[in-house]
């Protein structure tokens, strides 16, 4: 493997190892603009440029490899004139706009100017205008005159989702990023382009002017929308999500995620249960758990006709306590299969199961034949086979006729507790409503549609009375003289793992 020395530390790197990927691994930031590690290189902004001895000019560092015995600097007299140079060309017909620029305080461009520029604009002419607030596609918006013409955003539609939406139109200083004629930035990747924007040219209509970027909390979490789990940046501010941004994991979405499931935190907000209900008047944890105790305690001795509905937006640890609930307190095997239908999916990261833990369930609840569809579920109620329901979540998997069957069906039951996040149709329909805490608000694991278990963190306090699945159903075991017992959610998972050898071999992430 060749060595090189970089500002005096020699480093043994990989043959093919760029500059750049070298003085990082040698602990050197050198900036740059064009280059993302995902991207092809076309080394067009000159921010990376680098002294390399023996060489009569600067080097782009992010597309020249390192030779063994080569000797770089990147903090030369030359390099720091260099860099100075290109900032002050880059920003020569920028407005300057951070106080009202959404990119602000994680804008590239910022960031570098105080770092290695700091210095007055020498421009005494009137800046060249650019279009300003250009409706690139349905879910981006472009500023033309915050743009450096990094092409990320074209090399992105090119090279990672394929759909060649955009270009560079005009020359010199007229020079935009535009769609080709008759097209726009819509693909169900396109907010991607936001994300890899260093300037605030591209930026989501959805969190545009929402919240400074200071302000908020960062968690890292999972993905809700579909069965692929991509990994996210659950970032919130005063216990309210803002938005979701991509976390790279090269096993599941690499640096990306879909503008669909992008938009799922939405509704961990909407139309939220956030108070204990029995027929409609709000009640406190304690009241509702010995009225629940009571009911469910008269279907158990209705033998074999109470239901129970489990859903696989929940984690594992909820569905593992779904389970000793069902099959222990309420000694039924009715188990019944919740969750969002089927939708639409491609060959990249959407899934068709929108369901972020569909695997994980199937593992839980072990051999299929404890779990019954949903379609069995609607014909056991209106046959009189099920005449009480216990359901998580409103989720309903079948078409919308069957949900209007499944509505319909609902007033023949003689008892129906629904434990879930929001109201909807279902809750006016419950005699009981228990409310339950989203991802957002409580910790977990979910299995992806590869096997793939992957943790997720509490971003903040639950929202109003409600609780954890796990924690709602221990309250209700504790009312009924059931014990299930546990303190924290690494309990759960401890027992949850070492008692089912298939939800161990699951959570194993497959060998490439």
């Amino acid at each position: 493997m060749p060595k090189v020395t970089i500002n005096g530390t020699e480093i043994e790197v990989e043959k093919g190892t760029t500059i750049l990927r070298a003085a990082a691994q040698a602990g050197y930031e050198v900036p740059h603009f064009c280059y993302h590690p995902a991207l092809s290189i076309p080394a067009n902004c000159r921010m990376c440029l680098v002294e390399v001895e023996g060489s009569w000019k600067l080097q782009p560092s992010c597309y020249s490899q390192v030779s063994d015995g080569m000797v770089v600097n990147t903090n030369s007299e030359r390099v720091i004139k260099a860099q100075k140079a290109v900032l002050e060309f880059i920003l020569i017909n920028h407005p300057v706009d951070c106080p009202i620029c959404d990119q602000a305080g994680e804008c590239k461009l910022q960031d570098y100017y105080m770092a290695y520029d700091a210095q007055e604009s020498r421009l005494r002419t009137e800046k060249t205008a650019k279009v300003k607030v250009f409706p690139i596609g349905p879910e981006v918006l472009y500023d033309g005159e915050r743009c450096i013409l990094c092409t990320r955003c074209v090399r992105f539609c090119e090279e990672i989702t394929g759909t060649n939406e955009l270009t560079i139109i005009q020359r010199g200083d007229a020079a935009e990023i535009r769609p080709f004629p008759g097209r726009s930035l819509d693909n169900p990747y396109s907010v991607c382009t936001a994300d890899i924007c260093p300037v605030g040219a591209l930026t989501s209509r959805d969190f545009r002017f929402k919240c400074r970027v200071w302000l908020l909390s960062s968690t890292d979490s999972v993905c809700t929308g579909c069965s692929n789990g991509c990994n996210i940046h659950l970032e919130h501010f005063r216990n309210e999500v803002q938005r979701y941004r991509p976390r790279f994991n090269p096993d599941v979405n690499d640096y990306w995620m879909c503008d669909s499931g992008r938009l799922t935190y939405k509704a961990i907000h909407n139309d939220r249960l956030t108070r204990p209900m029995s027929n409609g008047a709000e009640l406190n944890w304690h009241g509702v758990s010995g009225t629940a105790a009571d009911k469910l305690g008269r279907a158990i001795e209705d033998n074999g006709s109470l239901g129970f509905v489990v859903s696989p937006q929940a984690s594992c640890e909820d569905l593992f306590l779904a389970r000793r609930f069902a099959l222990e307190v309420l000694g039924t095997d009715r188990i019944y299969v919740g969750g969002n239908p089927d939708g639409f999916e491609d060959d990249f990261l959407i899934k068709a199961d929108k369901n972020p833990n569909t695997r994980g369930l199937h593992t839980i609840f072990g051999s299929a034949g404890e779990l019954r569809g949903f379609d069995a579920l609607i014909a056991d109620i209106e046959s009189g086979t099920v005449t009480s329901l216990y359901m998580m979540e409103t989720q309903i998997p079948v078409a919308a006729d069957e949900s209007a069957r499944f509505l319909n069906a609902l007033d023949k039951l003689d008892l129906f507790v629904l434990q879930a996040q929001h109201h909807g149709e279902l809750s006016t329909k419950a005699h009981i409503a228990l409310p339950a805490c989203s991802h957002a608000e409580s910790e977990g694991t979910f299995v992806n549609f590869d096997g793939i278990a992957q943790e997720f963190d509490r971003a903040f306090a639950p929202l109003g009375e409600s609780l954890p699945h796990w924690q709602i159903f221990m309250r209700l075991a504790r009312a009924m003289n059931h014990k299930l017992t546990y303190t924290f959610v690494h309990q759960i998972r401890k027992e949850m793992f070492e008692d089912s050898a298939a939800t161990e071999e699951a959570s194993q992430t497959p060998a490439e």
